[in-house]
Parts: C-alpha cells; sequence; structure tokens
C-alpha cells in the first residue's frame, strides 16, 4: 500500500454508521476484477483497519490517499482568490497534492465527498488530472451534495463490505455543494456519472465511468 499518512482531523459522533449501497456491487463485480488481475484502487479516504481488512481480499496495489482535509484547505484558498489560478495551474498544483497517486492507471477509484471539497472553478483541473490516472474500463464511485439541505460535514468514510460503507468520524464543516449539471459538464466527454441513488440525508450516490465506453 502506498499513500499519505493518516492525520486526526475529524472528531468522532458516537459509534460509526452503516450505509447501505445498491451501487457497490457493480463496481466490485468479481467475475471483472478477476479479469483485471492484480487491481489498481485508488481511494481518496483515510486508511482503516475495516477497509484494509476488506481490500486483502482482492489481489490489488492500493493507494490510500487522505485527501479530504488538504483537498478542503487548497479548495478554500482556489475560492478565495479573486481571479482563480488556469486550468494548467490548478492541475499542477492538484498533482502535487496528490503526489502519492504516482504515475498509476487504476481500475477503481473510490472518491468519498471528494467533489464536495472543490469549487466550482476548480473541477474541470480534478476532472483532467483524474483522467491521467484510470484506465479505460474504470469505475469510479462517490457522493454529491444533491439538496441543499444536506449536512456540511467533513466526512471520513470507507469500505466495509460489498454493499456497506462506514461513516467512520465527522466534522461540521462548509463544504461546496454541486448540482449533475456542473459536475457532467466539469468532467467532460472521457468521464461520465453512469448511475446515481438519492439517500435520504439529501447526498446523491453515483458510479462513475469512462465516457468513451458503453456500460457493461
Amino acid at each position: 500500500m502506498v499513500g499519505l499518512p493518516g492525520r486526526s482531523r475529524g472528531r468522532d459522533r458516537g459509534p460509526a454508521v452503516t450505509l447501505s449501497s445498491r451501487l457497490l456491487p457493480a463496481m466490485l463485480d468479481e467475475k471483472r476484477l478477476a479479469a483485471a488481475g492484480t487491481v489498481g484502487i485508488l481511494d481518496f479516504g483515510r486508511a482503516n483497519g475495516a477497509s484494509l481488512e476488506f481490500f486483502n481480499q482482492f489481489s490489488c496495489r492500493l493507494c490510500v490517499l487522505d485527501a479530504a482535509a488538504n483537498l478542503r484547505s487548497w479548495g478554500d484558498g482556489i475560492a478565495a482568490r479573486e481571479e482563480p489560478p488556469s486550468p494548467a495551474q490548478m492541475q499542477l498544483e492538484l498533482s502535487n497534492l496528490l503526489a502519492a497517486m504516482g504515475g498509476h492507471r487504476y481500475d477503481l477509484v473510490f472518491l468519498w465527498d471528494t467533489i464536495n471539497h472543490l469549487p466550482e472553478v476548480a473541477l474541470p483541473a480534478f476532472a483532467a488530472l483524474l483522467r491521467r490516472h484510470v484506465k479505460p474500463d474504470f469505475r469510479g464511485h462517490g457522493f454529491l451534495m444533491h439538496k441543499r439541505g444536506a449536512a456540511q460535514e467533513l466526512r471520513q468514510l470507507g469500505l466495509t463490505g460489498h454493499d456497506q460503507i462506514t461513516v467512520h468520524s465527522s466534522e461540521a464543516m462548509a463544504v461546496f455543494a454541486h448540482n449533475r449539471r456542473v459536475v457532467d459538464d466539469a468532467l467532460g466527454r472521457e468521464l461520465r456519472i453512469d448511475q446515481g441513488v438519492l439517500h435520504g440525508d439529501g447526498r446523491l450516490e453515483f458510479l462513475m465511468i469512462n465516457g468513451n465506453r458503453s456500460r457493461t
């Protein structure tokens, strides 16, 4: 496993909460993963024992970034500037911030709440960086703030099963809410939100694929 060291910035709010997912089984299809051989997994979340135990069942190369707090801080700085940097400059800054991704391309990408940590102006640069690090038949998974009433939180999430996500900790913090159209435009033609499920807390869980390939 490669990645950034964990940082205890979130504050636990009682026992961990488990969410059921209807999209993860499609992402973690056993036949497709078996055909891939050693699976490249990119996790934007924080390393935790439950997730690592889950990933251990796969033959995989796992990169855990613990990127939430760093991306949130960087996004705040971009949003505060009178004139945002050029897309190329933002992509360079993101590349430096997420250097642990290395030169690899990944089969599975767990974005969690990452898109909500970035201002709208930075989304195209993030999408361009992501395109450089995914394989043609990759699958991505994450959440969008679909409803304005959704709780504003910095969450730390992880996998605990083929259809289960655990919220290990959360901290009240303003995040960036983007509607689906804004995100679709930022992703460009090479990435696409393929499926979405609205949760009761106002967040849209989504499955992302290569936009140039038909769904399998």
